[in-house]
Order: C-alpha cells, then structure tokens, then sequence
C-alpha cells in the first residue's frame, strides 16, 4: 500500500482510525479487540482512491504527515494503551514463581515504618504495635524480644520500639540496664531525640516519691476498675523490707499510710516514705479500729505501735541504708515527662540489688499514673526484663505483677510494652513475668544456640516444629516473627547508616572509640 493514509469511521465513538501503512510497519503483531480488528481488515478489503497527481514543484516538497489531534482520547485510540512496547519475554514455570497472584496478592498491609525484609519472598515487614492493633491483626499490643548475647535484638529494640516511634511523635520510655563504658546503651538514642538521660544512683540520681500524687492512694478508681495505686506499691516495699505481712501489719501499714497523706496535706506539702515511718513509730488515737476498743482499753495506740514497730524498723532500710535515695523523697524536678524519650539509665544499680525491679515497679506505675490523664500512644521497653523476676516478695505482691497490672490497663492509655530476655528459661513458669510473654501478641525469637532452648519456643509460641533447627542456625540480625495468629516468617532486620552508629556496643571491645579520639 502506499499514498496517504486511510481514515474510516471507528466502530464504538466513531472517530477516525487510521489504517497503517505498509512503510510503517513495525514487524510486531499488534493485538486489538474483536470489534477494532474486524475494523482493520475492512478498512484493508475497501478499495483505495487513486492516488493524485502531484505536480513537479509539489513532488519536490516533503511529504508533511497527516495531521492528527492532541488530545489524550485520540492519542489512545491511535498507538492503543493496550500495546506492548517491548517484545514478550519467554520464561519458564520456575523462574516466574516470583509472580505467583497467590503469593503477592497475600502479603499483609505494613504496619509502621519497616522492620526488615521477608527472608523467603523479599517483601518488606513492619512491626508497630499501634498500627497492628488499629488493623486488629493483634489482640494485645504487647511485644516480647528474645535471643543470645550479640544475636542482634538490642538492634531491633533501639531502632524499631525506640527511635522510630519517637520521630513518628509517639512517647517511649527505657529501663537501659547494661553498662557501656560508664553510661548506658540508650545514650546514643538519647542523644538523637535531645533529651537528657535520667540516671538512677543512691548518691546524686534521680528519685521517685512512692507517695506521689499524680499516683492514686488505692488501687480502685471512680469506676471500681483495679489499678496499680500507692497501697500496692507500698505493699511491695514492706513486704520485701519485712517478709510476708501478718493481719495486723497490714492494718498498721493502712492506718500509716492515711495517716501520712493527711499530715502532710495539712502542711501543705507532698507526703513521702519517712512520713509513712513516723505514723507506724507513733501512730494517732484514730489509729485504734474501732472507739469502744479503746475505751476499753483492748487495743490502745501502745498496741498499735506494736503491731508495725518492727515493721517501721526494716523500712529504715529505704530510708538511710543501703536503699536510700531512691523512693524515699520527692519526685525529681527535673523529670520531664513530657519528653518524647525517658531513657531511665539503672546500670549504676547493683546487679543483685532489689533496688532495680522497685525502680523499674514504681517508675512504670508513676508512668502510667501520669500517662492515664493525657491522651498518646506509648512505649514502655523492659531491656533485660527478667530482673522483673528478681524481688519475688514472699507475700502477694511482686514487681512482676504490678507490671502485669499495668500490662492488662495498657490499651487504655495506649500503651505497649516491650519485654527483653535472652531466653523463655529466664523466667519462672509459675511467675506472673511469664505472663507478660503468654499475652503477648508480636513474637520476635532470635537465635536460641542451646536445643532446649529452641524447642522451649517452639512450644510457648506454637511455632511449626520445622522451626526448631532454624533457631539454632539463624544469622545474626535475623530472627523469627511471628503477628497474632498469622504464620511465623524468617525476617532480616534492616538499619540506615545512622541507626548502625547509634546501635554499635562493641567498641569497648574494637577499640574503635579510642582509635577515633587520637587522631582527632
């Protein structure tokens, strides 16, 4: 075919199609729809006009192209969006496994910002708790982290629970426990966000009043809802100065503890510990149970006294010995709380200590407390979370099931925690801490090199028993996750270059430090 191009009516808008010429053939197979291609082939069938004769001075000329319009329709309609513009790829059933509709159309929303990648389909895998939550793809948006010494979950911690959340405008709050060259490991997180570190120390740290307002006097509010209140902090306090509390301690410790709040309410001042001691050495008439029981004279203040003297005597403990300076004044000025990162710093706190599961008892309470009156979504992380276990008190009270109490109210004020640990061995079966690992819905196992171990997660977590020999082998930076009732993936953690500095505790062991200091 030659001459110029042939122009019939379309057979859906009816608009001009233009029929190809021979000269601009492609040499590619054009696919067109039923109707356009019936179109085609009688635009082909009908004869041609006869071509008109051009003049000597017109065949000199150029031949200028068929004017065609600019819009987008008619653009379309001419080259087609249904054409191909590279030729068709052959492959094979394996090698096009990758874009199996089965495989990709069931990946899950992201969640937050990414976690790492899927190590079996390459897809990106986000963990936020909040987000997970809001897409009810978990119950509970508590979160607990296991795996070896340097198997990589400090770095996952740091940046996903930690720093993240805080540049999307949540709240987080650390227990940073281990010791890196006289601060601790949240030092460098600290510095990012531009907020001091709180460091707790007998001699010039940071205080928490046990009798704190913003903390409710009992532990059931307005609506009879159990709380975690100043009566159960106490509690714990006196039963690990004293042991197990008999019924007249306990009555004695009440009566102190009302005694103490409005003393000091009448001095216009904030009630502590010591107010609380000196109510139990001398305790008031109203103190006595009932009037007619001291008009008798069956129980006198005499009496009472000594039903809490020895008790007042072991929480001297708190007051001037080896556990003072701590929970014993007022609340630290310079606490801010409204601080987008609280980087607790406790590595100055004897390991052996008790004084480190009270810290971390009553700063999560008074956390909470504070937290309850103003809306935001928070982040609580237990690093090294089994010295919750540690003051196992002997009455019925421990630090472990105020953290569970504060635990079960947590989606009321928005607030998941991250519990730490090496190993599920690290935890008492019967201990309420265990409980923190049964409820929570977001599973993180690093490696587990020890075979009981592994087969000790697989059973907590109802983990496929093909899974048992990964745990073993896994590389360091990867672990299994498992989300709610969804299957467990093998994921590799991922971090910028920044996130890599700020995760880096091996430089007391490299040197690298002391190598950057002399040659600057």
């Amino acid at each position: 075919m030659s001459g110029n191009p042939v122009e019939t009516a379309g057979p859906e808008t009816g608009a001009a199609v233009p029929a190809q010429n021979e000269g601009e053939a492609t040499g590619r197979r054009r696919w067109l729809p039923r109707r356009r291609r019936e179109a085609a082939q009688a635009v082909e069938a009908a004869p041609l006009p006869d071509a008109p004769q051009l003049t000597k001075e017109a065949a000199a000329q150029p031949e200028e192209p068929a004017a065609w319009p600019a819009t987008e329709p008619v653009k379309r309609r001419r080259f087609g969006s249904y054409e191909a513009d590279e030729e068709t790829i052959f492959t094979s059933s394996r090698q096009a496994g990758a874009l199996n509709p089965a495989i990709v159309s069931t990946h899950p929303p992201l969640a937050g910002p990414i976690t790492g990648i899927d190590m079996d389909t390459g897809q990106p895998v986000s963990t936020d708790p909040h987000e997970l939550y809001d897409q009810k793809r978990i119950t509970s948006p508590n979160v607990v982290v296991l795996g070896d010494i340097s198997s990589g979950k400090s770095s996952l911690v740091k940046t996903q629970y930690c720093v993240r959340p805080v540049a999307l405008g949540r709240q987080v709050a650390v227990f940073d426990r281990k010791d890196q060259q006289g601060a601790g490991e949240y030092q460098r997180a600290a510095e990012l966000a531009g907020v001091p570190v709180i460091r707790f120390a007998r001699a010039g740290g940071t205080a928490i009043n046990l009798l704190d307002p913003r903390i409710s006097a009992t532990s059931l509010d307005e609506s009879g809802d159990e709380r975690v209140g100043q009566d159960r902090l106490l509690l714990m306090v006196a039963e690990h100065a004293h042991g197990r509390l008999s019924s007249t301690e306990h009555y004695a410790l009440r009566v102190a503890h009302r005694a103490a709040l409005e003393r000091a309410r009448a001095e216009n001042r904030v009630a502590t510990l010591h107010d609380v001691v000196d109510a139990l050495y001398d305790p008031q008439e109203t103190a006595v149970p009932r009037r007619h029981l001291l008009q008798r004279e069956i129980v006198t203040t005499d009496r009472v006294i000594e039903w809490g003297l020895e008790l007042a005597m072991d929480l001297e403990r708190f007051i001037d010995g080896d556990l003072s300076g701590l929970i014993d004044r007022e609340t630290s000025a310079s606490l801010d709380l409204d601080a987008p990162l609280l980087v607790f710093d406790t590595s100055a706190l004897p390991e052996e200590s008790p004084a480190l599961a009270l810290v971390m008892a009553l700063v999560a309470t008074f956390l909470t407390a504070v937290w309850a009156h103003k809306p935001g979504q928070r982040i609580i992380i237990l690093e090294e979370g089994y010295h919750t276990t540690r003051l196992q008190s002997p009455g019925t009270t421990s630090v472990a099931t105020i953290l569970r109490s504060l635990a079960k109210r947590g989606r009321g004020i928005g607030l998941s925690f991250v519990t730490v640990l090496h190993h599920i061995s690290d935890v008492p079966k019967d201990s309420d801490a265990m409980s923190l690992v049964r409820e929570a819905d977001i599973i993180h196992i690093y490696q587990q090199s020890r075979a009981e171990d592994a087969q000790e997660a697989v059973t907590q977590f109802r983990l496929p028993s093909t899974l048992f020999d990964t745990l073993g082998a896994l590389d360091k930076g990867c672990h299994i996750l498992r989300i709610g009732k969804e299957a467990p993936r093998r994921v590799r953690h991922i971090r910028t270059r920044l996130e890599t500095w700020m995760t880096d505790t091996d430089e007391a062991m490299t040197g690298r430090r002391l190598v950057l200091e002399e040659t600057t």
